[in-house]
């Protein structure tokens, strides 16, 4: 690295928060896509705004790319360092500012983990509604920019829903705040919520202050086996007719569930698909709503309906959901490559089934799991990414599947956000005036494109 470069920076920051040696940032130069590397000429760990503030300005003075990151959890090449550049590790930043219960609001900074944040909000009767799957890992910085969603979303909206107010350093090293801690704002064009999403393309999110809500004093968890993932995916729309919005509906299909059941040594039905479905709310509510998910199941063509009733059976109904993830790799021997659409919900049976006719066709496994109450569907690829042929087969899977999306009046992203791995598709998604408006607004907040550069197409 430029010596000037490493000295300035080692000014800002102290001399043991500047990464320079190749065994220290190996781990900056992929993310949780797995495909996508980079190396960054640096990395650097601020521990305030001040700081960051700095270290953007010199960056922006000598035209060096910089990359913000939290814990990588992300699956589209959003933090890798494409370009090089400056990795900006916010996870040093992890204060838990406020936690106001009588506003119903609470303001951290970026590098506070998740669930952290969730297990002292839980000592208030508090909770924030959004729950992305990495929760252990994840960082509020990272969620926000990447507008992240989880298996609560249906009721309770994406990240984008609950941000009230950002204090943000742009390209420049300008620091700004946007929004307020007030529920209503309408002071003026919405950054806060373009900021949100933006996956560190216009400036760097330092700390945020979020709207919370009470957790909720029951909830309730029923599971339905059923004999094709098509009915799974049609109950899902019965539910809403029936006047009903769960909390959660969560959907695995077979591979999941035979994957689960080999990995646990577990016996489980021999179905197409599992459909999970929760409701939450004042006891009262959630028992009467629970007997008329139950109905709707069994009158969709569920085998199996079964409703938790105890700590165990609570969790019990959620281990296929929960050990998904880990088992697939385990028993397939291959790589899980997570790929993240989301279509109207009365698509769902049509999705499903061509999502698996299009991998069969490239001979690539899939299994799919999808936060079925708002349409989001996750197609898991098995891929041995050391084989050359067959990872192309896969992108090939992949973009077909992508553009048959569209075509329905999907979305190539519900959650995961775009990075590197959709950049491409997204004008098709979007169309090209659009993608130039986009690249406008990226030019007035990043003039000399240091901010992330090449991410969303950008």
């Amino acid at each position: 690295m430029n010596l000037k470069v490493a000295q300035t920076l080692r000014k800002i920051v102290g001399e043991d928060n500047v990464l320079e040696l190749l065994e220290d940032i190996l781990p900056y130069t992929l993310d949780a896509s797995i495909i996508y590397r980079g190396v960054p000429t640096c990395v650097v760990r601020p521990h305030s705004t001040e700081e960051i503030s700095e270290i953007v300005k010199f960056a922006n003075e000598q035209r060096i790319p910089v990359i913000p990151r939290g814990a990588g959890t992300n699956f589209v090449g959003a933090v890798v360092p494409s370009n090089g550049g400056i990795v900006i590790d916010l996870t040093g930043m992890n204060r838990i500012i406020e936690i106001n219960p009588a506003n119903l609001t609470c303001t951290v900074e970026a590098g506070v983990v998740h669930a952290k944040l969730e297990s002292e909000l839980a000592k208030y009767g508090l909770y924030w509604p959004p729950d992305p799957g990495s929760s252990d890992a994840c960082t509020m910085g990272g969620v926000i920019a990447m507008n992240a969603g989880g298996m609560r979303a249906l009721k309770y909206g994406t990240t984008r829903d609950w941000v009230l107010s950002l204090k943000v350093v742009l390209p420049n090293g300008e620091v700004i705040k946007t929004g307020s801690k007030t529920f209503k704002g309408n002071a003026g064009y919405d950054l806060t919520r373009l900021f949100v999403g933006s996956e560190g393309t216009l400036g760097i999110i330092t700390e945020a202050t979020l709207k919370l809500r009470p957790i909720p004093e029951a909830e309730n968890r029923i599971s339905a086996y059923f004999d094709s993932i098509e009915k799974a995916g049609a109950a899902v729309s019965k539910i809403y007719m029936a006047g009903i919005v769960p909390a959660a509906m969560e959907l695995m299909d077979r591979g999941i569930i035979t994957a689960v059941s080999k990995w646990l040594g577990k016996k489980f039905p021999d179905m197409d698909a599992y459909l999970i479905v929760s409701v939450d709310g004042l006891r009262s509510e959630v028992e009467t709503l629970s007997n008329k998910v139950e109905q709707v199941l069994k009158e969709s063509g569920a085998s199996q309906v079964l409703r938790a009733t105890t700590k165990e059976e609570f969790d019990e109904i959620w281990l296929i959901r929960s050990e998904g993830a880990t088992a697939l790799p385990n028993i397939t021997g291959k790589m899980n490559v997570t790929h993240d659409v989301c279509v109207p919900i009365n698509k769902l049976p049509e999705a499903f089934k061509t999502i698996r006719e299009i991998c069969n066709k490239y001979g690539i496994p899939v299994a799919i799991v999808s936060h079925a109450g708002d349409g989001n569907v996750h197609a898991i690829f098995s891929v041995n990414l050391q084989d050359p042929e067959e990872s192309a087969r896969a992108k090939k899977a992949h973009d077909e599947m992508c553009r048959y999306i569209i075509k329905i009046g999907g979305t190539i992203s519900g959650e995961h956000g775009i990075g590197i791995d959709k950049a491409e598709l997204l004008v098709e998604e979007v169309g090209p005036v659009v993608m130039e408006l986009m690249r406008a607004i990226k030019r007035v907040f990043d003039p000399n494109n240091i901010m992330n550069p090449g991410k969303m197409g950008l």
